[in-house]
């Protein structure tokens, strides 16, 4: 069998396209996205480069901000946007576990914590009990292990210098 026979996409390794964005001259296989089915086809590839549709797809998300947020909501969550609003209210803008007003993270907003197994949402947390919850699997045993562990060493806490160091 001939090795051209062997590559599909071969007579694609070469071509280029111009985007109709940016007005530059880019690889079709890496610098544009897939768009249809059959990769052999050039047609098959989108006309935008990769780097001036996630600019468009940033852009259009943060002027669209509340619109996308209360999608995401209802869609992870089963409540909007005014649902979330409404709970941040009644917790006073704080963490319902630590009472923090700071929730942390890199999109500094609090997480909608829900039972995995009703879905149910319970409240809003910051980034730091949400992470903690999730590590423990929500294993109220091992939560109440981890509190005896804590009591069980505060006499350490307080005794500053005189703690033994580890070795």
């Amino acid at each position: 069998m001939e090795l051209d026979d062997q590559i599909q996409t071969g007579h694609l390794l070469l071509e280029t396209r111009v985007c109709r964005v940016c007005k530059q001259d880019k690889n079709l296989l890496n610098d544009y996205y897939l768009s249809r089915k059959d990769p052999t086809l050039a047609s098959s590839y989108s006309y935008e480069c990769k780097d001036c549709c996630i600019k468009r797809t940033i852009k259009y998300n943060h002027s669209h901000r509340p619109k996308r947020k209360d999608q995401a909501l209802q869609r992870h969550y089963g409540i909007g946007l005014d649902d979330y609003n409404k709970l941040f209210e009644e917790q006073k803008g704080t963490c319902a576990i630590c009472g923090t007003d700071t929730p942390g993270g890199k999109w500094k907003n609090f997480h909608v914590d829900h039972c995995h197994d009703t879905k149910k949402v319970r409240g809003l947390l910051c980034t730091n009990c949400n992470t903690t919850l999730g590590l423990c699997k929500e294993n109220i045993h091992t939560l109440k292990s981890m509190i005896q562990y804590l009591e069980s060493h505060e006499q350490d806490r307080h005794a500053g210098d005189e703690c033994s160091p580890i070795t």
